[in-house]
């Protein structure tokens, strides 16, 4: 984080690249595995081998990920909503990774099979798109930021993760 401003440290944004990369791609790996490559078992179609571990994973990812979420609020998201940048999109951001929080959870625990069905599909759907939101948030947040000598570098004790 930089001392005067919202831009995340380099490190900090690569923790947060990575957790949200392995997220959606042991999510959508899981998911194009589950739907189009099912496998034979002995009483007929059985889930794809891969699929236990890939779910398993992509939990792992998510947890890291809301930790990872849970680090930009103490500075970037409150800097931000102060200074009036780039509100629209980051509460997007916010509102589309507490669904997506919330669906996971609805994935493993709801008790309804049509309950399940509708938080299942509602989280493909907020998933898919996360990574297209994230890199608008980017690019509305680059048009907003001011110039390059009004910002000054992160110093290694200004990152919060690293």
């Amino acid at each position: 984080m930089q001392p005067n401003g919202v831009r995340l440290g380099s490190t900090h944004r690569a923790w947060l690249f990575g957790a949200f990369a392995a997220a959606f791609a042991t999510g959508t790996a899981w998911w194009v595995l589950h739907h189009w490559f099912p496998t034979s078992g002995e009483f007929g179609a059985a889930p794809h081998p891969a699929e236990h571990w890939l779910i398993r994973l992509h939990g792992a990812a998510a947890l890291f990920t809301l930790v990872l979420l849970g680090s930009l609020l103490t500075h970037h998201v409150r800097r931000a909503w102060l200074a009036g940048r780039n509100r629209r999109s980051g509460g997007l951001l916010l509102a589309f990774n507490g669904l997506l929080a919330l669906t996971g959870y609805a994935l493993y625990y709801a008790g309804s099979e049509s309950l399940r069905a509708t938080a299942g599909n509602t989280h493909l759907a907020l998933g898919l798109a996360l990574p297209l939101l994230l890199i608008l948030h980017m690019a509305f947040g680059r048009r907003t930021r001011p110039n390059a000598e009004d910002e000054l570098r992160p110093t290694d004790e200004d990152e919060s993760i690293g």
